[in-house]
């Protein structure tokens, strides 16, 4: 049970990390829009090429 609650806090960190990027880096509208996607579980955080970025759910890759 802790590694799982440990794990859920660093999907956690990774995520707010990754909107907080964004959130710097986007503009406003596409940085809502991006939003939009992630709260319907459509789009995920990822780490491409040592950035922060999004990739669709169904594709799998590296997350946080």
């Amino acid at each position: 049970m802790a590694d799982v609650m440990a794990g859920l806090r660093h999907a956690g960190a990774f995520a707010e990390r990754a909107i907080a990027d964004s959130r710097a880096t986007m503009p406003a509208d596409l940085f809502e829009a991006t939003m939009a996607l992630y709260e319907q579980g459509r789009i995920e955080p990822r780490l491409i090429d040592g950035e922060y970025g999004w990739g669709l759910v169904d594709q799998g890759g590296k997350n946080g």
